[in-house]
This record gives structure tokens, C-alpha cells and sequence, in this order.
């Protein structure tokens, strides 16, 4: 089986390495797995309630929307600024998940990792795993991808000075691979 994951960052920072991070995962990704990291998350006007129907979506909505519902799976790697999202991750996932009965956000596979100052995302990663299981995702949280001061040693490019940092991404993306073939074959009960 051949599977699709969208991974974004959620850092508009040029040398972020939230964005190395999701480079990690389509450099290192199993066979199985394409990985999209091609779709920004940068474009997409502030969430309005007034925009929110598939007649009014902006274009850039449109794209986003379109192509989490075509990913078999998120990859989210994002900085932790005061303790929360960012504000375009967080608008990101306003986009596709309203509204209510419509959201794109739901059955996923998600992988979420953080890259943040010396707490390592720890509070960001807890607060987005109750938010996207809200949802009905399966979340894969496991090994854990927080890595404090993390810009020290992992460039946007996706590179790593760090071999345990990419084993541990080697880990998670199998975990990621796993849950998705485990989605794949599980029959639904009536």
C-alpha cells in the first residue's frame, strides 16, 4: 500500500528548524510514504467565520482544505511561542477543522514534533494532541519529537548534526507507517 502524508511547519522563519524537521521526514520517509512538503500554510488569510463555506473559501483555503483531505497523514512540526501555537498553525487548523459536519481534519494519521527553546515544545505537543483528537485522528506521539534548542542542531534544510535526533525521526515515521497500514486493513464494525 502506498500512502500520502502532508507534513507542514509551523514556522514561517527561513532557518527554522520546525521546517527541518519536515524536511527530515520526506528525506527519511519508508518507502510506503510519500511525503508532501510542498503546501504552505503562509498564504492562508485569518480564519473568518464569514468565509468559512465552500462557496466563499479564498483559493488558498481551497488548496489547504483540498489537499488535507487528499493526505492520509500530517506530519506537524512546530515552535512553541508563549506556551501555544503559532498563529498560523493554529489559523491552519481553524481552516480544516470547521465547519462543524465539514471539517477535513477528521481520520488522520498525525504525527506531531516540536523544535523550541529549553523546554523542547512539551506544552505545545500536549495541546495540540487534545485539540487534533477532538477530531477522531489517530495521533502518534511516540517516540517523543521534542527536541530542546533544536535549532543547534537541525538546519531547515533537514540536515542534523545529531544521529539520535534522525533515529528518532526513523522511529516515528515507522510508528506513522505502521498506523497507517493499520487504518488501512482494520474493518469497520456494524
Amino acid at each position: 500500500m502506498a500512502f500520502t502524508m502532508l507534513a507542514i511547519s509551523g514556522s514561517l522563519r527561513s532557518e527554522s528548524s520546525n521546517t527541518g524537521l519536515v524536511e527530515m521526514a520526506r528525506r527519511l520517509a519508508p518507502e510506503t510514504v510519500t511525503v508532501k512538503v510542498d503546501v504552505s500554510i503562509s498564504a492562508l488569510p485569518f480564519y473568518n467565520p464569514d468565509l468559512d463555506t465552500s462557496e466563499t473559501w479564498p483559493d488558498a483555503v481551497r488548496l489547504w482544505r483540498d489537499e488535507v483531505q487528499r493526505a492520509d497523514a500530517l506530519w506537524i512540526a512546530t515552535p512553541e511561542y508563549s506556551g501555544g501555537p503559532t498563529a498560523v498553525l493554529k489559523n491552519a487548523i481553524d481552516w480544516v477543522s470547521r465547519p462543524m459536519g465539514q471539517q477535513v481534519l477528521t481520520g488522520k494519521v498525525i504525527s506531531l514534533a516540536a523544535s523550541a527553546g529549553g523546554g523542547g515544545g512539551a506544552r505545545i505537543l500536549d495541546y495540540l494532541t487534545g485539540v487534533l483528537s477532538f477530531f477522531g485522528n489517530t495521533l502518534v506521539i511516540e517516540p517523543s519529537l521534542s527536541f530542546a534548542l533544536g535549532a543547534q542542531r537541525i538546519s531547515a534544510d533537514g540536515t542534523c548534526t545529531d544521529p539520535e535526533i534522525e533515529a528518532l525521526v526513523i522511529a516515528r515515521l515507522a510508528a506513522v507507517d505502521a498506523a497507517l497500514h493499520s487504518a488501512a486493513t482494520s474493518v469497520p464494525h456494524s
